[in-house]
């Protein structure tokens, strides 16, 4: 009887397995690239030579068209350094944006292309980051008792700005 019941829980784990195996190795991520536009929220040199021109640079955006608040903070190099020092605080700025699968298993997004600025995509680029949030109030009998956020991208936002969904 035992013997039985381990050939048959190898067998099934065999085929489980090789549904899974099968259903994952059909599975393609696709890189996509969108056209968005972003406001400068502030931008400052985090490295600069001993000349003081600026190696690194950090430039915090805001997703203006998308709902509820959508940050990026986009670390680049020299060239990209030199080149978004024209974009002023406030500005709106063209973005490009490259919507790419993570090895960690889902998806991420970075600018490419800032304004007419090539900004080098890079997987684990420290100090690159995005914050994603939308908050609603909390009612309880008809008052507004406080509110409430979620870092989790909705079908709203999603739909505004494909290029935050995780999934």
């Amino acid at each position: 009887m035992y013997d039985r019941a381990m050939r048959l829980r190898t067998i099934f784990g065999a085929i489980g397995l090789t549904a899974i195996v099968g259903a994952t190795a059909g599975c393609t991520h696709k890189d996509e690239t969108f056209q968005s536009t972003a406001r400068v929220v502030r931008g400052f040199n985090a490295e600069v030579d001993e000349n003081g021109k600026p190696i690194v640079v950090d430039v915090e955006l805001e997703w203006d068209p998308c709902p509820g608040d959508q940050f990026q903070m986009v670390r680049g190099g020299p060239e990209f350094a030199a080149c978004v020092q024209k974009y002023k605080r406030g500005e709106l700025v063209q973005a490009e944006v490259k919507h790419y699968w993570d090895t960690r298993g889902f998806y991420r997004w970075d600018i490419s292309k800032l304004g007419d600025c090539k900004h080098e995509v890079e997987e684990f680029a420290e100090g690159s980051y995005e914050k994603s949030q939308e908050c609603a109030d909390v009612v309880d009998y008809g008052k507004s008792v406080g509110f409430r956020c979620s870092r989790r991208p909705f079908k709203d936002l999603v739909a505004t700005c494909p290029f935050l969904a995780r999934h």
